[in-house]
């Protein structure tokens, strides 16, 4: 399971004070934990540091994409990134070591920092109020402030639903990857099943369940959402059983009473 503290902060626009509040929370991060060696502030490109410029001075913000700096107000270097290159530099690397904050993005760009494992904390400021809503819900992250994200309106899931998964990751020997003929076989068979006897699930149901409890990463999670939302959709894909598919379930359900 993933265990990178998440936080976030709702804004709308070029909130200057919400960013604050991102950054102070970064530098109390950085500071109380050892194993912190950067705060990295992370955006789409460099035409979207405005707000971090306003903070840091727009000199030193160029200045940080080539090296790292050091302000008195925190005792880690900082440093800002684009998604090019720090998905550069997070290739063949696995110590969680950097305090992201992800400036004025979304969910899905923000699961992507989600499988870097140079990230220990990450941060995220939204553009939008519902921007960050699904990355939130997925990982209840905290508010900057200190409150959790309001999770009332989320459904709970179908009980069969993580056993299914679970048998799924356990059928194709925990490669959660598609990349093998007979692991994605596996998995379609498995799609097919859960899209037709739980058919109150949705592709996010699974994805957020693969990811937070089975350890998948973002983007093979949703490679196996998309096949959901396919048959959903009412298309459908080659591969996986058609046939005798009622056994799955059945035996989930046995499972589910033991």
């Amino acid at each position: 399971m993933n265990t990178i503290t998440k936080y976030y902060a709702d804004a709308y626009g070029p909130d200057i004070k919400a960013l604050v509040a991102c950054v102070r929370k970064a530098f109390e991060l950085a500071d109380s934990d050892d194993k912190v060696e950067c705060v990295v502030f992370y955006s789409y490109t460099k035409n979207n540091f405005m707000q971090v410029g306003k903070i840091f001075g727009e000199d030193n913000v160029n200045q940080m994409f080539s090296r790292p700096m050091k302000f008195k107000e925190c005792t880690k270097p900082i440093k800002c990134a684009t998604e090019i290159t720090y998905k550069r530099e997070c290739q063949y690397k696995n110590m969680p070591k950097d305090v992201v904050v992800c400036c004025h993005m979304d969910s899905e760009a923000v699961f992507k920092v989600d499988d870097y494992m140079t990230a220990k904390y990450i941060i995220a400021l939204s553009w939008n109020m519902e921007g960050l809503n699904e990355w939130k819900m997925r990982w209840h992250a905290q508010n900057v402030s200190g409150s959790f994200a309001d999770n009332e309106s989320k459904h709970e899931i179908d009980p069969i639903l993580p056993i299914a998964l679970r048998e799924m990751d356990n059928r194709m020997f925990n490669s959660k990857s598609l990349a093998h003929p007979d692991d994605e076989e596996s998995c379609k068979t498995y799609v097919r099943t859960i899209h037709k006897y739980l058919q109150g699930v949705t592709p996010s149901d699974i994805e957020n369940y693969l990811v937070t409890e089975l350890g998948w990463n973002n983007r093979e999670s949703s490679e196996v959402g998309k096949l959901l939302q396919r048959l959903k959709d009412g298309r459908t894909f080659r591969g996986g059983q058609k046939t005798y598919l009622k056994e799955y379930y059945n035996h989930w359900k046995q499972q589910l009473i033991k």
